[in-house]
Order: structure tokens, then sequence, then C-alpha cells
């Protein structure tokens, strides 16, 4: 085998992850948060600041004509995360063979979505860890859990060996002193 994975095998979740996306799934129901929205143009044209607001809290829209879907609307990080996935399975190769910068070399360098691409083919690649993806996006590990869930995303939970274990709680703690 010539080591490159088909899309299915590398992104799509296993049988532990889909129990994890069930169980996230009844939660969000649980709360009323819907994840799928259909409306018509002319609802849109009406509800274009609701239907905005209550994208951004995670609900994607579907907007239809006579019955038959013409646009999605996602909001932005799900878009970039849906891009990086695309690019990930178009050409693993490259996502792994870059090394994942710190911080401020990824701030001060790179596009957003070349940021996502980076950051989320690393973890794809099994290269950082949930947390560490989201510490590089800037975002809150429980929100890139809830999107990973919601858009069915390959999510890893916990480290993998005793390097990313160190890794995980070096970041941790570092974590526990911004917020003291």
């Amino acid at each position: 085998m010539s080591g490159r994975f088909t899309f299915t095998q590398r992104c799509l979740p296993s049988v532990e992850n889909w129990r994890k996306i069930r169980n996230i799934r009844k939660l969000q129901q649980e709360v009323g948060m819907e994840t799928l929205h259909r409306i018509s143009k002319t609802d849109l044209a009406r509800k274009t600041h609701q239907i905005i607001r209550n994208v951004q809290r995670g609900q994607m829209t579907i907007v239809e004509s006579h019955g038959q879907p013409e646009a999605a609307i996602i909001d932005i990080v799900d878009y970039h995360l849906l891009r990086a996935v695309a690019a990930y399975s178009l050409d693993a190769s490259a996502s792994t063979s870059a090394a994942i910068p710190d911080e401020q070399v990824i701030d001060a360098l790179m596009g957003e979505q070349e940021r996502y691409d980076r950051v989320f083919g690393a973890y794809l690649a099994g290269i950082i860890s949930l947390s560490r993806a989201a510490e590089l996006l800037n975002l809150p590990v429980i929100d890139l859990r809830f999107r990973f869930a919601r858009l069915e995303l390959p999510l890893r939970l916990g480290a993998e060996t005793e390097d990313q274990l160190a890794r995980e709680v070096a970041q941790a703690m570092k974590w526990a002193q911004k917020g003291s």
C-alpha cells in the first residue's frame, strides 16, 4: 500500500466517535439546539439578521426555492474546518510534512484558511491534539469539540503517546496560569 488513505479511512469518525457524536447531538436536542434549519428565499430576506445570528450559534441553514435546496449558510469557522478537511484529503503528505509553528509565527505569516489547513492537517495526522489545535486556532476546546460533532469530523480525545500527554499537561498548566 502506498501509505495514502482514502477520505473515508482518514476523515470519517470511528465507531467510538460516532457514539460520542450521538451523545453530543442528544445534548444539543435536549437544550433545543437543532443543527439544520430549512428556509425559503423569502424568509431569508425577511429574517436575515435572525438567521445569521442562529448560524453563528451553530445552526446550519439551507435556503430553498420551490422546495429545492439552493444554498447553505454555515458559520465561518465551520466553513474553514470543512475546507481544511478537503485540503487534507487531497494532499495529506503536505499537511503532515509541514511543521506546526508556534502562535506568533501562525499569527504573523498565515492567512486564516492556511492556519486552519495547517492546524487541522496536523490534528488529522495525529501530530497535535484537539486541545493544541483549539489553542492554535484561538477557539475554546469545548467549542471545537461541538463543531467536530456537528460537522461529523473525526474526534480524537486524549493523548495517544507519553509525549503528547506531556505536551497536554504543559498546555493545561500554561492555560491555568493565564487564568490566575
